[in-house]
């Protein structure tokens, strides 16, 4: 320890020593001045005065007076026999229990006041000697260093058990503010019930009692804050005192010398103390040999041995095995002393290099990786040192069970046992030894650690540049990653400008003149994707590192896929355009074909993608062989699963490329008739005469004749015509004339014949053919309805009658008259039935 570390703990000693000797003499002088209290009983109720315009320290002592003259009160009153009374004695002994209760805590307050008062002046000491450390440029040895560091890693380590102590005094400080609260309402409650009864007595004892049960708690609460506020200035003391020490680290580190002569004593040591290893190796090498005769020794008697001494020789074999079990354990851990030895010599040299300056930045910076890894293989020693402690501390405890188990029962197997436990203690402190060992070998990594990296800290920026260029990651120094870092942002660029020239210059070049091809090629550069250009680039500069076999392996999988869906992006694009520039100029634009471009168009994006798929699977080293397989069969299990699905669908590109019918054409299939309205994939929407929408599914659509009245040039209409039998032939010679003037009247009509065509039932049939030159139904609507009144006109002007169904029946045994009326009636000549019925 240094002497300004020396000066300063002194002077904080000193000063505690005064402060205490003056608090001792205030709390002597205020006992004698104060003032005795009252000695009645009713005295005995706890004060109600303000305190706070007192200090801590004279508050705390004039609870006390107030206390102990209560305290006083009490014991009055109970000697005076006042408590003849069962309760009331019982209430006085708790009163004065709590009474004690409550000086004990103002006690403690008192104590712990004095120690946030000490604790207070040393945390200003701390700053002020942080703030005046002294500093100076002589050299100072690497033990003072050393020191200051442990002692630095000893506050450090504390810092966490000093947080610790403050959480658990806030808790008990919320656990006493409980209790408060709780005792407050019980107070309330005994005044409640003392207002509601009929005693006239000013205050009771159970009354007294409630209120210095509730002065305890308050003075609990108290004692708690005070508490709280000690461990904080405790924390807060050792945080300044680590600041210190830190600072003061930061110094020494700066004026550190390790001479070669400390060098080599320290070597020497190191040297003695493997010696002393060496020779106790050998010497437990011997007696292993020994207690290997012994324990198999021991085994024959026991595998010859009687009855009755077959328990004494069990434990004599267990003896044995234990101390076998022990030395091997012995010699393992000194053969393990020995390597850490060899780890303290490495570990001197290189700090010795590294705080003299010798040797390069980058071979500092390698020791001190190595002393990481190091220290991260001594923790796992560790903790597998503190194991076998443990199991053999188990071990010990069951042998002194035993032990003294032999030793109540008088049993003739105690010297074995005690031999065990001798071999347990004895293996239990080689342990221990071993865990110092682990310890002092850490410490000394930490220090290579340290001093390496108090050494870089403090290095020129030239020299600094040198340790970061020359440091190696990954089998390449930083310089070589910068390299390629260089190479991979130099080619990105250059690639970038490389696209968008080509992208400005296609632009150009399009606006002066068009050009479909260069068009094409132009929209396919603009596609060309910046992750494919930056992964390219970065495939390229690795070209320049050794790297890991694995990770050049990714990089390159990685580009692969890369260029693999740049390609595929580049394909799809172009079938995109082929498909719907190239095929869609030779189909009509109507719905249907470009829904049909859309599946062709998904269907070949499906096989582009797919197929790029399984080729970076494959990179991947995906067997697609299987994969293909499972592929195929699940589609064929799908393919059935779905064969009226797929059949609408084929049906769809059917008729999208067949074209029976379009959107908007009128259409009559089966018994149903409509415009179409939309032709999807599964299913086609029609719209009736009637305003329902029928849906019909692509496949029974095409399987049924559908007659399409869209396309539907001219309509060819044929009707008949019926005259009545008695009509003269001078007449009917005419009809056929007639009947073609009536349809050549009509605008937009093409006659075709008129002829005389059978004789009917009731009529003389004629047949008239001719065409509507329009396929609107309403066109030919309008032009038939124009030749039925036409006709009716013209025959009407001649005196032709249309026939109408009409029977003859001929009756037997009927007058004469009767049947001369009813030949009268068919020529026309007689009125009406009601007449022949009236005549």
């Amino acid at each position: 320890m240094g002497p300004s570390k020396r000066t300063l703990y002194r002077s904080v000693i000193d000063l505690s020593l005064g402060m205490l000797v003056f608090w001792l003499a205030q709390s002597a002088l205020a006992q004698e001045t104060a003032q005795p209290a009252p000695g009645e009983a009713e005295a005995a109720k706890p004060a109600l005065s303000a305190e706070e315009a007192l200090n801590p320290v004279d508050r705390i002592k004039a609870g006390r007076q107030e206390v102990a003259s209560a305290m006083e009160s009490v014991r009055k009153a109970m000697d005076a026999g006042s408590a003849s009374g069962s309760d009331r004695a019982a209430v006085l002994n708790q009163q004065l229990e709590t009474l004690k209760q409550l000086d004990s805590v103002f006690e403690r307050q008192l104590a712990a006041q004095q120690e946030i008062e000490t604790l207070a002046v040393e945390e200003r000491k701390y700053l002020e000697a942080a703030k005046t450390l002294e500093t100076s440029d002589d050299p100072v040895p690497v033990s003072e260093l050393d020191n200051a560091s442990s002692e630095l890693s000893a506050q450090t380590a504390r810092l966490s058990a000093l947080r610790a102590a403050v959480d658990q005094a806030n808790a008990q400080v919320e656990q006493a503010r409980a209790a408060v609260a709780g005792k407050q309402k019980e107070l309330a409650a005994d005044e409640g019930e003392k207002a509601a009864s009929s005693d006239g007595e000013p205050d009771s004892l159970r009354l007294q009692s409630a209120r210095w049960e509730l002065k305890q708690a308050e003075e609990t609460l108290r004692l708690g804050e005070l508490n709280l506020e000690r461990e904080k200035r405790k924390l807060t003391v050792a945080e300044a005192s680590v600041k210190l020490l830190e600072r003061r680290l930061s110094l020494l580190a700066g004026r550190v010398q390790f001479t070669d002569k400390e060098l080599e004593e320290r070597l020497q040591q190191i040297e003695k103390e493997e010696l002393e290893l060496k020779r106790e190796l050998r010497r437990m090498d011997g007696q292993q040999i020994a207690n290997e005769s012994r324990l198999h020794d021991a085994r024959q008697r026991m595998a010859n041995a009687p009855l009755d001494k077959l328990g004494e020789l069990s434990e004599e074999v267990e003896a044995r095995r234990l101390a076998k079990e022990s030395l091997e354990t012995k010699i393992s851990g000194l053969n393990k002393r020995v390597e850490l030895i060899g780890t303290w010599n490495t570990a001197w040299r290189r700090r010795h290099a590294v705080i003299n300056g010798f040797g390069k930045p980058v071979e500092w910076v390698k020791w001190k990786e190595e002393a990481v890894d190091a220290l991260a293989a001594l923790d796992q020693t560790e903790r597998a040192v503190i194991l076998l402690l443990q199991d053999w501390k188990k071990q010990l405890i069951s042998i002194e069970n035993k032990l003294s188990n032999s030793e109540r029962d008088g049993g003739s197997s105690a010297r074995w046992l005690e031999q065990q436990h001798q071999s347990a203690e004895s293996l239990i402190d080689h342990l221990r030894d071993q865990d110092a060992y682990l310890e002092k070998t850490r410490g000394l990594l930490q220090k290579v650690v340290e001093s390496v990296n108090d050494r870089t800290e403090h290095r020129s920026w030239r020299e600094l540049a040198e340790l970061v260029l020359d440091t190696e990651l990954n089998g390449n120094r930083v310089r070589d990653w910068g390299l390629a870092l260089v190479a991979v942002s130099g080619l990105f660029s250059l690639l970038v400008f490389v696209r968008n020239f080509l992208i400005s210059a296609l632009q150009r070049y399009l606006e002066r003149r068009q050009n479909v091809l260069i068009g094409e090629f132009f929209a396919g550069v603009r596609q060309t994707r910046t992750v494919f250009l930056l992964m390219v680039s970065v495939f390229a500069s690795t070209l320049l590192l050794r790297l890991d076999p694995t990770l050049s392996g990714i990089i390159r999988k990685l580009t692969i896929v890369t260029l693999l869906f740049q390609v595929s992006t580049w394909v799809s694009y172009f079938l995109r355009v082929w498909v719907f520039d190239y095929l869609g100029k030779k189909t009509k634009r109507d719905q249907t074909s470009l829904g049909a471009l859309s599946i062709f168009n998904s269907l070949s994006q499906l096989a582009v993608w797919s197929l790029a798929l399984l080729l970076a699977l494959q990179n991947f080293g995906v067997d697609i062989t299987a994969l293909a397989a499972g592929l195929g069969i699940g589609g064929v299990a799908v393919a059935l699963a779905l064969q009226r699905i797929l059949g609408d669908l084929l049906s769809s590109l059917s008729i999208a490329f067949d074209k029976p019918f379009v959107a908007g054409d009128f259409i009559i299939f089966d018994q149903l008739m409509g415009t179409v309205e939309h032709i999807g994939i599964k299913t086609t929407r029609i719209r009736s005469l009637d305003g329902e929408q029928i849906i019909c599914a692509n496949s029974d659509l095409l399987n049924t004749r559908i007659r399409n009245f869209k396309r539907m040039r001219e309509r060819r209409v044929a009707f008949q015509i019926g005259l009545v039998y008695h009509t003269p032939y001078e007449k009917l010679v005419k009809v056929p004339s007639l009947l073609r003037n009536a349809v050549e009247a009509q605008a937009n009509v093409r006659f075709d014949r008129a002829h005389f065509k059978a004789y009917g039932e009731f009529s003389l049939l004629f047949e008239v053919v001719y065409y509507v030159l329009s396929a609107d139904y309403n066109d030919y609507m309008n032009v038939q309805q124009g030749i039925n009144l036409m006709i009716f006109e013209s025959f009407q002007n001649e005196g032709l009658q249309f026939a109408f169904p009409t029977r003859a029946l001929y009756l037997q045994g009927v007058p004469q008259t009767g049947e001369a009326a009813l030949s009268a009636l068919k020529s026309g000549e007689g009125k009406t039935t009601a007449q022949l019925r009236a005549g």
